[in-house]
């Protein structure tokens, strides 16, 4: 059953189900949050992008009807984390992907799929240097992608994917001259002024948060499956790796955003609840 056509069929679509719908941005979020709403009465559903997940948020701040929405945090969290409304839950990071790059799920899903101990001893430090050098190799692109979207310029910096800057083979190791190329692609159109107001922003976020938590979702999450290829020295899909760490994230991790979001989540669903009776 789909209400998706009107807003109007959108903002009465709770009214078909006994759950408390909570919408999502895509169909890849939804083992994420259902992981942590799982002993809820609730229905998760994606959304078509983020578009049509801002116009359910639009109605839920106009109506306060029952239901909960979630937007990924993008590059608002430079300027802010506050939501419109106690029911639309915004990530304090970029993506749901952003939640998922931590050592100790990546850790056990590499244990779980490889018996090479020596390699696992060496993924703490393996992580913590493939953290620092993406900052280090894509802190200016972000800067840029952060000005480039601020001024509404419609280009942007990074791809969907890292591919193209990462070195061919199963290594961890980026490509400098790619990533000169598209730095000088980028800094085209675009003021010493936007610049620096982005890099002020991104200044002060880092001051608090890691880099990669602010990195696109996909991007990042592309440059976390190929740090777990590089350890389990074999291919693996997008869906394998996303499941297994969407799951075990929650069990594993105990962050201020995954404990923030987990306690806003199902503090949203229990009084859409109340709200039904």
């Amino acid at each position: 059953m789909s209400f998706s056509r009107t807003d109007s069929g959108s903002a009465a679509e709770y009214l078909f189900y006994e759950e408390i719908l909570v919408y999502v941005e895509g169909y890849t979020d939804i083992l994420f949050y259902d992981t942590v709403l799982q002993n809820y009465n609730c229905r998760i559903k994606a959304k078509n992008g983020r578009e049509e997940c801002e116009k359910a948020a639009a109605i839920l701040v106009e109506g306060d009807n029952p239901y909960v929405v979630i937007l990924d945090g993008d590059y608002e969290i430079l300027e802010r984390t506050r939501s419109e409304h106690r029911r639309i839950i915004l990530l304090h990071r970029h993506s749901f992907e952003n939640y998922l790059f931590e050592e100790k799920p990546i850790k056990q899903f590499c244990r779980d799929r490889t018996h090479i101990e020596d390699s696992l001893e060496k993924l703490p430090s393996k992580f913590k240097t493939v953290v620092e050098d993406t900052e280090l190799k894509f802190k200016e692109l972000i800067v840029l992608d952060v000005a480039h979207q601020r001024s509404s310029t419609g280009y942007d910096v990074l791809p969907n994917k890292p591919g193209r800057f990462l070195k061919p083979g199963k290594s961890i190791k980026f490509r400098d001259d790619e990533i000169r190329q598209r730095y000088a692609e980028a800094v085209q159109g675009i003021d010493s002024q936007s610049i620096e107001a982005a890099r002020t922003l991104v200044e002060k976020f880092l001051r608090k948060h890691r880099f990669i938590d602010l990195l696109p979702g996909h991007f990042a999450f592309g440059i976390m499956r190929r740090l777990i290829i590089h350890k389990i020295d074999r291919p693996i899909s997008d869906e394998n790796v996303r499941v297994p760490l969407s799951r075990g994230v929650w069990r594993l991790v105990e962050t201020d955003d995954h404990n923030s979001l987990k306690r806003r989540l199902r503090r949203a669903v229990r009084e859409a609840q109340q709200i039904r009776g």
